[in-house]
């Protein structure tokens, strides 16, 4: 259940409401979410009801948990107990997350990670792939881009700068690299042209 909770970003009360008909080789369907009491309730707003792009090797895994699963058919839980039932979300954080973190010795001292704390892993990396506010709007549920922005502003900030500097770097200097390693001397007693050239 981290795997997905990693790389789809869902919310723990949606990841408990999936089922199997809600998963494909493509896509996670959030179209529903699971009430504290365990059963089924319309998501929050009709901005959740969406589409979560599924990498291949994420739903490779989703097809082995279901092969090993006794409770495969399109309308069972994707992640349940032995009765069916779908997994209570303290149990999950207690059970699961906790003790991931225990075993990969990330307590920070502060505050231990939570199943939430997945979902910002995963728009950190979507950000980080370049990709813009309202995809990642879209991929997490939020009703406007501008609530992704308001709270992911700095990682976006952050990734819009490191492609100018690198871009900027790369026009200003990059034509010195390359004659600096096409010129590259055999004898290493000798000074490489750039370090000439930067030392006149």
């Amino acid at each position: 259940m981290l795997a997905p909770a990693v790389f789809s970003g869902l919310r723990l009360m949606e990841l408990l409401a999936l089922r199997w008909v809600d998963v494909d080789d493509a896509e996670l369907h959030v179209r529903s979410q699971l009430s504290r009491k365990g059963a089924l309730v319309p998501l929050k707003t009709n901005a959740g009801k969406r589409d979560v792009v599924l990498m291949p090797e994420l739903a490779a895994l989703l097809k082995r948990h279901r092969l090993a699963s006794r409770h495969s058919r399109p309308e069972d839980f994707v992640f349940c107990g032995a009765a069916g039932r779908p997994l209570h979300f303290r149990n999950v954080q207690r059970r699961g997350m906790d003790e991931a973190v225990e075993r990969a010795k990330l307590e920070t001292g502060k505050r231990d990670p939570t199943m939430h704390d997945l979902r910002h892993c995963f728009a950190s990396l979507l950000i980080g792939q370049g990709l813009d506010v309202v995809f990642v709007s879209r991929q997490l549920g939020h009703a406007n881009p501008a609530t992704t922005l308001r709270v992911y502003a700095s990682e976006f900030d952050k990734v819009r700068h490191a492609d100018a500097v690198r871009t900027a770097l790369s026009e200003q200097f990059g034509n010195l690299l390359e004659t600096a390693t096409r010129n590259q001397p055999q004898d290493p007693t000798r000074e490489a042209p750039v370090v000439a050239s930067l030392r006149n």
